[in-house]
């Protein structure tokens, strides 16, 4: 399967947080699930939900990139996946669509932290705004049409955002949602340049990083909310 999976450069490169977010989704799926792949990248959250779970029927993927879109389309064709795919932001593709659940893993961190990382190039753009929220406060305010009625949004929060916006929002807003895992990791070292910058988005609240160790730290948070 690892020879079967292939990401193209100008494609979002799966992370630690893309298998924390796979880890944790697993044991929501059922067969007869519809699934939606939420910014789907390469489609590989999709794809290996399909050969973990050996589900035959329709996967669904959606993402803002068409290089994404066609690099999706290629892992499926080689992997032989029942699929359907749509370009588009967010969830506007799929209106009047329902899911059983949603797998979100479109761009949460805070653009100012993107353009020094190595996650992020002219062809992979985050756009999730000065606090890293856009995308998944929109989405958060938009997704119960999207679910049928006993449907699951699945999403990861990086504190290299304004988590705490997020969290709040999740308070006030649902009384059913969970954090289902939680994972620490270090920068990347080449963000270690651009140290001052960090420390003052954590300084201002944009961002949340911790100290451990001489390391800079940020966490997952893997957040599952119900309809």
């Amino acid at each position: 399967m690892k020879n079967k999976l292939k990401v193209d450069n100008k494609v979002f490169k799966p992370t630690g947080t893309s298998d924390l977010l796979l880890e944790a989704s697993l044991h929501y799926i059922s067969k007869k699930d519809d699934i939606l792949d939420l910014g789907c990248g390469s489609g590989i959250i999709g794809i290996k939900i399909a050969k973990t779970k050996k589900i035959k029927k329709k996967i669904f993927f959606s993402d803002i990139s068409k290089f994404a879109v066609r690099n999706t389309k290629l892992n499926c064709e080689n992997n032989k996946i029942n699929y359907e795919i749509k370009i588009g932001s967010r969830l506007k593709p799929w209106l009047g669509r329902r899911f059983d659940l949603i797998v979100c893993d479109v761009s949460g961190i805070a653009d100012d932290v993107a353009r020094i990382s190595p996650w992020y190039n002219k062809s992979i753009v985050n756009k999730a705004g000065k606090e890293g929220i856009n995308n998944i406060i929109n989405i958060l305010k938009n997704f119960k049409k999207n679910l049928n009625p006993k449907g699951k949004l699945i999403f990861p929060l990086i504190s290299l955002s304004n988590e705490d916006k997020v969290l709040f929002y999740l308070k006030r807003k649902f009384n059913k949602y969970r954090v289902l895992k939680t994972k620490y990791w270090p920068i990347p070292k080449r963000m270690y340049k651009s140290k001052k910058l960090l420390l003052n988005l954590d300084k201002h609240k944009k961002i949340k990083i911790f100290k451990k160790y001489g390391l800079i730290i940020f966490s997952t948070k893997i957040i599952m909310v119900k309809k």
